[in-house]
């Protein structure tokens, strides 16, 4: 049984491109030391905001290579290993924890309908055969299937499978998660939804993973802490801000959105995996005004 926990927060990486879509690794660096100057607890690889499903194999094989020379072991490091298929997903997280990933992180596999038996035997296939602690990934949005809170009950009796990372956004389907804790207090339940961050927090989560701490980590960080401290006036003001910050998301793509932030910044370029679009200049525009309104440029 793993000793690691999804608390605090973690940021779910963007993946620097350059126009050629090669990895961009200066950028990488640039938006990894952004973010742990921040105060993030962790960096998750190849999720949703990683733009993992359109990257080709050695590019997510690469990144992982190095992001874990520029995070050297200061935070924890997981890697998506999300596929459509069980095999796929074992394979990948095989080479994943060869270099360097701590924990591995899965959604149920898309495509195809499945049930929620297809979905226990996926999990526990990759928590038996991956040599890592597995987290689950529910994000029903897109893979469309939701985990049911019998199914989580269910993974949590294989001590591999470490905790869970909920981004539906549905607060009676969270809390239901987190009551399942009451017999697994090693658990982690994780939030991934940005508008019900602080809230979230005060109900028992254990952390955040938030797109956005890619641009604003240190708000991200601030949410966390003032719930932490009982701070709720704070918090609410806090998530507010969060609130206004994701309004990039609604320009095209949400990757398009926070790469185009974090270029404003000078963190990484704006170049989002094919077949996605950048924003126009004048979305462009938008998102710079909102940073200057939050301060943040």
């Amino acid at each position: 049984m793993s000793d690691l926990k999804l608390d605090g927060v973690i940021v779910p990486l963007l993946t620097p491109l350059r126009r050629d879509q090669s990895l961009d690794e200066a950028g990488l660096e640039r938006l990894i030391e952004h973010a742990l100057d921040g105060g993030v607890n962790g960096v998750f690889l190849l999720g949703s905001t990683g733009e993992f499903a359109l990257l080709d194999h050695e590019t997510r094989l690469q990144l992982i290579r190095a992001a874990r020379r520029i995070v050297a072991g200061r935070v924890l490091l997981l890697a998506g290993v999300s596929e459509p298929g069980t095999r796929a997903a074992i394979e990948f997280g095989r080479r994943a924890v060869e270099l360097g990933a701590e924990a591995v992180v899965a959604s149920p596999p898309f495509y195809y309908h499945h049930s929620q038996a297809d979905l226990i035997a996926h999990f526990a296939a990759i928590a038996k055969e991956v040599p890592a602690p597995l987290v689950l990934y529910n994000i029903p949005r897109n893979v469309k299937i939701s985990l049911t809170a019998e199914t989580v009950g269910r993974l949590m009796e294989i001590p591999d499978v470490i905790g869970l990372k909920d981004s539906a956004g549905d607060m009676a389907m969270f809390q239901a998660y987190l009551d399942l804790r009451d017999g697994r207090k090693d658990f982690s339940i994780a939030q991934g939804g940005e508008l019900v961050a602080a809230l979230s927090l005060a109900r028992g989560a254990d952390g955040l993973v938030l797109g956005p701490a890619n641009v604003a980590p240190r708000l991200c960080r601030d949410i966390y802490d003032a719930v932490r401290a009982g701070e709720m006036e704070r918090a609410w003001r806090l998530q507010a801000r969060l609130g206004e910050l994701i309004s990039i998301h609604k320009h095209k793509s949400g990757p398009a959105g926070l790469k185009a932030a974090c270029h404003l910044m000078g963190l990484c370029g704006p170049t989002v995996a094919a077949p996605f679009e950048e924003l126009s200049d004048e979305q462009v525009g938008l998102v710079r005004q909102t940073l200057i309104n939050l301060e943040l440029l």
